[in-house]
This record gives structure tokens, C-alpha cells and sequence, in this order.
């Protein structure tokens, strides 16, 4: 376990909303939803492919997340 990943599961656990994405991206969380529904940036591309929901609310997992940070190519979940 990189020590991204598990700064990212302390701070936030195992998945992260919009707006704690755009924290950890340093960036607003209009500037990532626009990113995420453009669909024409690899990493947002990447990102939308592994987003949960919740209820209504999207989530991206801690892991796809630390991967984007440290320029892993972002693995693919169990039976995807």
C-alpha cells in the first residue's frame, strides 16, 4: 500500500466525494465536475469509469484517486 493511499483512507476513507476530490486535487469542485463531465482528459476519463454511487451521491474510490496522485495507471476493481 503506497503511502498516498493510505494518507487519502485516513483522511477521507475508502472512497471520496466530489468535493473531497477536488481537495485532494487542489482544485475547485466546479473546476472537477466540469473535468469529470467533458470526459476528454484520460485521468477524468479513468476517474468516471470508477465512480460509485451513494444513494444519489457519486463517489470515487481512495484507491483510483491515489493512483491519479502518483501517476499509476489507475487498475481496474474486481470483475471489471
Amino acid at each position: 500500500m503506497s503511502s498516498t493511499l493510505r494518507f487519502l483512507l485516513q483522511k477521507y476513507g475508502p472512497t471520496l466525494t466530489l468535493d473531497e476530490l477536488a481537495e485532494a486535487l487542489k482544485r475547485k469542485p466546479g473546476g472537477v465536475r466540469a473535468a469529470l463531465s467533458m470526459h476528454s482528459e484520460a485521468w477524468a476519463i479513468e476517474l468516471n469509469n470508477r465512480k460509485v454511487y451513494v444513494g444519489r451521491r457519486v463517489h470515487f474510490p481512495a484507491e483510483a484517486v491515489a493512483d491519479l496522485l502518483t501517476g499509476d495507471p489507475i487498475q481496474k476493481g474486481p470483475g471489471e
